[in-house]
């Protein structure tokens, strides 16, 4: 009976134990990500002071002083596209780090997919033009009347009537004959 009990106590305390660490990690979990914007937006947009660099990565100190600036128009309440608008006005379009797709500069996005695709479908085109030609080559130099391959010999020999296959010897020198000439082609 004791045993039971101290069970039952020793269940109940570690469940509570493990729902007040859920409860307090959720809570710190939500303060540490409740960042806006402002963060992410630094390492999308490049940086006006550093050429190849987000602002984020960039270690001049009037680029911490923009994702400052960022971080501040955030906590006033500015949208993340306003913000964007100002620093477009402020520093042009080449901010953003990638063309806008819309107008002229809709064509960054095309051309590679339209290369991609143009030169697959080429790629298939030759493809399919050597195999169909090798197979074409193949049969013009056969003559009708031998086999292709020494497999398809055998197959119209055992095709042959029992009558046919009694003759033995003609099948075999046949047989032999259609080897040789097949492993002389491949020297």
């Amino acid at each position: 009976m004791k045993t039971m009990l101290r069970a039952s106590f020793v269940w109940r305390l570690v469940t509570t134990q493990a729902a007040v660490a859920a409860l307090v990690f959720g809570l710190f979990a939500s303060i540490s990500f409740a960042e806006g914007y402002a963060y992410d937006l630094a390492g999308e947009l490049m940086s006006p002071y550093c050429p190849g660099r987000t602002l984020s990565s960039c270690p001049s100190p009037q680029a911490a002083e923009l994702v400052q600036w960022i971080s501040i128009q955030e906590a006033a309440g500015a949208s993340q596209d306003e913000v964007v608008e100002q620093l477009i006005e402020r520093f042009g379009e080449e901010i953003l780090g990638a063309p806008p797709a819309e107008g002229i500069t809709l064509w960054a996005y095309i051309f590679p997919v339209a290369g991609f695709l143009g030169g697959g479908g080429i790629a298939a085109f030759v493809l399919r033009r050597m195999v169909g030609r090798r197979d074409d080559d193949d049969s013009q130099t056969r003559p009708d009347n031998q086999h292709s391959s020494v497999g398809d010999a055998a197959a119209s020999a055992a095709k042959a009537s029992p009558s046919e296959a009694n003759a033995g010897s003609d099948t075999d020198d046949e047989l032999a004959r259609l080897v040789d000439a097949e492993l002389a082609g491949r020297r």
